[in-house]
């Protein structure tokens, strides 16, 4: 590749980073720039056919319907509550548990959203936790950016276990054989087996990385957004901040130990709200007094809680219940899972070409939304001007979202699809990385997962970042003589830092919290706290397996 074609290949990534993080100009703009730009370096540079990246714009729009709808339905059902006064029960309950934002934050986006992550994933954890944040009195900005970080340690299991079982099975099988076949031999026969495997190795590492996690976003939460500043005031309750992290990074562990990655998320966020809540009410490893101090921006001053609630907790959260007992029961119960999948819409054959996309109408988390929405109409006694207010609200907030992820998507598709080109070049990303293991295999302990970040940042999602590149660093692992299942969870630890930080995430928790436009704030807040845990992630993996 020469120095054009790397340009070219970066092309997605520099001008996302030009656009969006150092113009800081809204998704809705920077995006369908970015998209322009990756075309014409698609067709001029990479001799990509026309048609081809014609058919994979239509791919991407068709995609984008998964994304739009889950994003869609979690504003939709935080309009519902708000409406019908249940928000109100669901704040004061909260403040119940403590009155402390710090304590506030890791329950809901730490536990609850690993809880969330695992059932679901896709997003879906920063698209309902945030807005609770910003109803409990926390800052829009504040409330996206720690909830984007904390979906990241559970990814690896996320919608039962798909990252690993799906994305790393599909992206090391070329031509219907394979590649691991060798080691899949070795460690049980089938790749299930081998999964397990691979998320030992990911979720050890987290034993560290991830259980610093919730004492990283509470320093983040005083540190940027306190009145003042100080990173010392989130420091303050490390005990309660790394109980936290261990009440759910452990029992994960012992899970996946026994049984395999679809469950550590779920169950380890069970397990640890079942542990951190008691605590929390008590105050134990707590500071005496609690931390509420935000300084007034965005127009979102501290809210005091109202004491006059219309509902009971248990009848405030049943829609959040419901769903989360829907994806559950979608996901593990095969009969209605199959039924579900049954009203599948695909399309084959875009514009003559073999690309192809799919809706799964019944089995996203999307329809799920709506359908606890609709049911939040009639529990709640909805009158018919706050149902309307909150259709409202809804759609409108939709609108820089749709044109954000109706840019992007196809955008990434361009990217990926490019390996079919008159050049005689692999597809972009392929040959980026191809380059970037040629002349960095001895510090690949540190570069595997900035490849992870890569994927995720461009897809928006842990799992396809695993299918672009899983194959390639097996090749690599092969190549400098490395642990390939650690090599391997080192990707998966990158896809799951890159989704702190990837447009599509960042577009849905900026939408929920009323924040559209404003997503470089966002990233370039969740940006280092990646890199870190990635840098951390690989230096223990370059002591493990003796790079």
């Amino acid at each position: 590749m020469n120095f054009i074609q790397l340009l070219a290949s970066l092309t997605p990534i520099i001008s996302v980073m030009l656009f969006l993080v150092f113009l800081r100009m809204p998704a809705s703009r920077a995006m369908p720039i970015s998209m322009v730009f990756t075309a014409l370096a698609a067709v001029f540079v990479w001799k990509m056919d026309t048609t081809l990246l014609a058919a994979s714009v239509v791919e991407g729009l068709l995609s984008a319907l998964t994304p739009l709808t889950i994003i869609f339905g979690a504003v939709f059902l935080l309009n519902t509550l708000k409406y019908s006064g249940a928000m109100d029960t669901i704040r004061a309950g909260f403040t119940n548990i403590s009155a402390d934002a710090r304590v506030q934050v890791i329950i809901i986006c730490w536990l609850f959203g690993s809880f969330i992550e695992g059932s679901a994933g896709f997003g879906t954890p920063a698209a309902i936790g945030a807005p609770l944040l910003v109803l409990l009195g926390i800052p829009p900005i504040a409330a996206a950016v720690v909830a984007l970080i904390a979906d990241s340690t559970s990814v690896s299991f996320g919608a039962i276990g798909l990252p690993v079982l799906f994305g790393m099975d599909q992206g090391l099988t070329q031509g219907g054989v394979n590649m691991a076949a060798e080691q899949i031999a070795q460690h049980g026969g089938s790749f299930a087996d081998y999964a397990q495997f691979i998320a030992m190795h990911m979720i050890t590492i987290d034993l560290i990385t991830g259980t610093l996690i919730p004492l990283t976003i509470v320093a983040i939460l005083t540190g940027f957004f306190g009145r003042n500043k100080s990173f010392k005031e989130g420091l303050a309750i490390w005990k309660f901040a790394l109980f936290a992290g261990l009440s759910f990074t452990v029992p994960a562990w012992v899970i996946n130990y026994f049984a395999g990655p679809e469950f550590p998320s779920v169950i380890g966020a069970l397990v640890g709200m079942a542990m951190v809540i008691p605590v929390a009410k008590k105050g134990y490893l707590l500071p005496k007094e609690p931390w509420n101090d935000f300084a007034e921006n965005d127009g979102q001053a501290h809210q005091e809680l109202t004491t006059e609630v219309k509902f009971s907790q248990v009848a405030a959260w049943s829609p959040y219940i419901i769903m989360a007992a829907l994806l559950v029961l979608s996901r593990t119960v095969a009969p209605l899972k199959t039924w579900l999948t049954s009203f599948n819409i695909s399309w084959t054959g875009l514009l003559g070409t073999e690309l192809k996309a799919g809706f799964a109408t019944l089995y996203a988390p999307g329809a799920f939304f709506v359908f606890v929405c609709l049911l939040g109409f009639v529990l709640f006694r909805m009158k018919s001007s706050a149902i309307k207010a909150s259709i409202f609200a809804s759609c409108q907030s939709m609108v820089p979202t749709i044109i954000s992820l109706a840019a992007s998507v196809p955008m990434v598709k361009i990217f990926l699809n490019s390996g079919d080109n008159a050049s005689g070049l692999a597809s972009m990303p392929v040959a980026l990385a191809d380059t970037l293991a040629s002349s960095m295999g001895a510090v690949w302990a540190w570069v595997s997962p900035i490849v992870g970040i890569f994927g995720a940042f461009l897809s928006g999602s842990a799992t396809f970042s695993n299918m672009m590149f899983s194959g390639l660093q097996y090749s690599v692992a092969d190549n400098i003589g490395a642990n390939h299942a650690l090599i391997l969870a080192m990707q998966g630890i990158g896809a799951n830092a890159g989704n702190m930080m990837c447009v599509m995430n960042v577009v849905a928790a900026a939408t929920v919290v009323g924040m559209a436009g404003r997503e470089s704030e966002i990233i370039r807040k969740t940006l280092p706290v990646a890199l870190g845990y990635v840098l951390i992630a690989g230096s223990i993996a370059a002591l493990w397996g003796g790079f």
